[in-house]
């Protein structure tokens, strides 16, 4: 099995916009700014708090909307009301859609939220995939109900498809799963791209080959099995190498590594392992049930992850995600009772985003750069009406708050600069932008989160490097050491790198004061990199664990 890219050409005008009706200009991507989470509520005991539970989280970033059943005289808003009170969630955010479902795995036959041309401006409005090969009519009506319901444009989408099997990048590159190849016959694998490029205007639609042998039923949803963290990130599934699908998950992991996002570089594939079910095993059949962390839900600056009790795993996986998404809350809700359905949380849930189309543009600057001391952050801004500013926010080192400078809009790139850097900084930055009806900061989880950039000092030339009399003692070491210069004590900022160039390890002492790694360092050689004053110098350091 091979991921099939199919490439279509496109000239997409994101602020002047002359076109016709119904014509998409943008789908955005799960974790670009939302305004609201719909919900359907499912009248089962465990999972009602399940969806009560999603609830409590998601109304503080978001209005949660939930669908409920208008014709039930039993189960009305009132007990549904009464059940989030009872779990401590207040009304405050949260209001009630009156529609008619069949089932609560909502984002299989959801809407798709983008920005399109009707009649002659730019405005929101919801899609609507088919559906009805899995006689669900209720389901299928959901899209059109909830156009009605918000008084909001609607486009009917002439191909079938489920949102759990889609994942966009929001810039260049549409994720699919294959399964939708069966589900559109005699239409071919073009035929499809062109369809789905009319409804997201993607540059490139990707097909991702299902996992047969994994569990998850006959959908063959790919949210099952990776997830887009950012426009330049993936999440895939690890599972154990003993497995048939092991294979086949190696092989859309190494194709997936050699796309390039929207910047031209390629994406960054991050490994989750997928813990076992109950039993201790893991699925080898599609009957079988499919327990994984990718079917996670990003909403602003919050995340609500799967978890199945299983404390190693679940631990691990929410490293993961903290390790990965700096800043953002991470919220573990439990999942058992859906996975056996084939589902989890993504699959219950559906962010509908602002209202207002606004949008950074924006490569990451991260981990070693060249030395440049003046620094600048370049970025892009698409927005559905006038910007009126951006601005870069940046602090150095242990700052504790931002200093705020302009971003000037100007052509082909906008751009705001770090002035003054010394080699020994690390910048830690985030970017706003504000337009005539919204704002947005990239990344969302801004202040509290941000990019982190410092300078390859190991590798820099060595007029910058100042052959200052420090000594490292003990050296070698247990990880436990001081920086000392004769009759001095004076503070210095300390950077060690392993030895291939990583930045493992930061802090700022004084000259003699022990400084203590922790667990933090393996046995081996480092360089130690001490800024003193606008002056740094490099020592060499042994670990003996």
């Amino acid at each position: 099995m091979t991921i099939t890219k199919i490439f279509l050409t496109l000239i997409i005008a994101l602020i002047t916009i002359t076109a016709k009706a119904q014509v998409a200009i943008t789908i955005p991507a799960e974790y670009e700014k939302n305004d609201k989470l719909i919900l359907v509520w499912p009248y089962l005991s465990g999972v009602d708090s399940i969806i009560g539970e999603i609830t409590g989280i998601a109304k503080q970033v978001v209005n949660v909307e939930i669908i409920y059943n208008p014709d039930s005289t039993q189960f009305d808003t009132t007990q549904i009301r009464s059940f989030l009170s009872n779990m401590g969630i207040n009304n405050e955010n949260v209001s009630f859609i009156p529609a008619f479902s069949n089932t609560y795995w909502l984002r299989q036959y959801s809407p798709i939220t983008g920005y399109g041309v009707f009649i002659d401006s730019l405005v929101q409005y919801l899609g609507n995939p088919g559906f009805s090969s899995y006689n669900r009519p209720a389901d299928d009506s959901i899209p059109v109900q909830l156009a009605n319901f918000w008084n909001m444009d609607f486009a009917e989408y002439n191909l079938e498809f489920e949102s759990t099997n889609v994942q966009y990048d929001g810039l260049r590159n549409l994720f699919v799963g294959d399964h939708i190849i069966e589900q559109n016959i005699p239409m071919d694998e073009v035929e499809i791209s062109f369809a789905l490029n009319s409804y997201y205007s993607t540059g490139e639609v990707i097909f991702i080959p299902s996992l047969d042998q994994s569990g998850g039923g006959n959908f063959h949803s790919i949210d099952m099995y990776m997830k887009l963290l950012d426009s330049e990130t993936i999440l895939v599934a690890s599972i154990p190498d003993t497995l048939p699908d092991y294979a086949a998950i190696e092989d859309i992991v190494f194709e997936l590594s050699s796309i390039s996002s929207y910047y031209g570089s390629n994406y960054k594939i991050i490994r989750i392992l997928s813990p076992p079910n109950d039993n201790g095993n893991y699925p080898i059949i599609p009957e079988d049930e499919m327990r994984t962390y990718t079917n996670s839900l990003i909403l602003n600056n919050t995340v609500i992850v799967p978890s199945y009790g299983l404390p190693e795993f679940d631990f691990a996986a929410y490293n993961i995600y903290e390790k990965y998404m700096p800043g953002y809350n991470i919220y573990m809700v439990d999942a058992r009772l859906l996975t056996p359905n084939y589902g989890s949380i993504h699959t219950i849930t559906k962010e509908i985003p602002q209202s207002n189309f606004l949008r950074i543009l924006h490569e990451k600057v991260t981990g070693p750069q060249e030395f440049i001391s003046d620094f600048h952050i370049n970025c892009l801004v698409a927005s559905g009406n006038q910007v009126e500013e951006m601005w870069l926010y940046y602090k150095l080192n242990n700052d504790t708050s931002y200093t705020k400078t302009t971003i000037h809009l100007v052509c082909p790139q906008h751009f705001g600069t770090i002035a003054g850097l010394q080699t020994t900084d690390t910048v830690h930055y985030y970017i706003e932008a504000i337009s005539s009806s919204t704002t947005t900061t990239y990344p969302l989880s801004a202040p509290e989160g941000n990019f982190t950039f410092w300078f390859d000092i190991v590798n820099i030339d060595e007029t910058y490097v100042n052959t200052y009399d420090f000594e490292l003692v003990p050296n070698p070491s247990n990880g436990k050491f001081a920086i000392i210069r004769q009759n001095e004590n004076s503070e210095i900022r300390i950077k060690i790198f392993n030895s291939v160039g990583q930045l493992v390890f930061v802090t700022q002492a004084y000259t003699g004061e022990i400084i203590n790694t922790g667990n933090k360092l393996d046995k081996g050689y480092y360089t130690v990199i001490v800024g003193h004053n606008n002056n740094i110098s490099k020592l060499k350091m042994v670990i003996l664990n």
